[in-house]
C-alpha cells in the first residue's frame, strides 16, 4: 500500500511575537503553560514534541484501519471480478454502486479526516518550533523552515510506516 502523503504548509511563524501567532497556537501554548512570559525549557519542549507525536500516531490508528479496510474491500472485489462473476446487469450495478460507496467514503470521510488530524498536529508542532526560536533571532525564515522540516520528517515517515505495517499485518494475518 502506498500511504497517503501529507504535505504541510510552509513554516510561517518566523519572526512573529506571541500575539501575532494564530489563535489556536496561542491557546495551545497557554494550555501547556509555555506561553510568554514563561521561559521555554528545552527539555519540556522536547517532551511535549514527543507527546504530540505520540498522540498523532494514536489518532491515526482508526483512520489507518479505515484506509486498510477500504483497500482490502477493493482487492476482494477485484479478485471476485477476475474469477468471473456473471455479467448480469443487476450484479454489475451492485458492484459499481459498491465501488462508488467506497470511493465516496475514502474521498468524503477518511482522507479529509486524516488531513484534519495532521493539521491539528501541525498547529502544535509549529508552535513548539516557534518556541525554539527564542534567543535565535539571527536565524532566517529559511533556517527555521529547514529546522522544522528536519524535526518533522521522522514523524511523518513514522506515520507512513505505521500505515504500511498495519496493511501488511492485515494481508499476512
Amino acid at each position: 500500500m502506498i500511504p497517503p502523503v501529507y504535505e504541510p504548509l510552509p513554516y510561517a511563524l518566523s519572526g512573529l511575537n506571541f500575539t501575532q501567532l494564530p489563535v489556536c497556537a496561542q491557546q495551545y501554548l497557554q494550555q501547556v503553560k509555555l506561553a510568554p512570559p514563561h521561559a521555554p525549557d528545552v527539555n519540556f519542549i522536547s517532551a511535549e514534541r514527543l507527546n504530540i507525536s505520540t498522540t498523532l500516531s494514536s489518532s491515526l490508528i482508526k483512520n489507518d484501519l479505515d484506509l486498510v479496510k477500504l483497500r482490502l474491500e477493493t482487492v476482494v472485489m477485484a479478485s471476485d471480478l477476475e474469477i468471473g462473476i456473471p455479467s448480469q446487469d443487476d450484479l454489475q450495478r451492485h458492484v459499481l454502486a459498491a465501488q462508488e460507496c467506497r470511493l465516496q467514503k475514502l474521498l468524503g470521510d477518511v482522507l479529509p479526516e486524516r488531513e484534519l488530524i495532521f493539521n491539528a498536529f501541525m498547529i502544535k508542532f509549529d508552535a513548539l518550533v516557534w518556541l525554539d526560536q527564542q534567543g535565535h533571532e539571527h536565524y532566517t525564515p529559511e533556517d527555521w523552515q529547514r529546522y522544522r522540516d528536519a524535526l518533522l520528517k521522522p514523524i511523518l515517515d513514522h506515520t507512513s510506516h505505521q500505515l504500511v505495517a498495519l496493511d501488511n499485518a492485515v494481508i499476512d494475518g
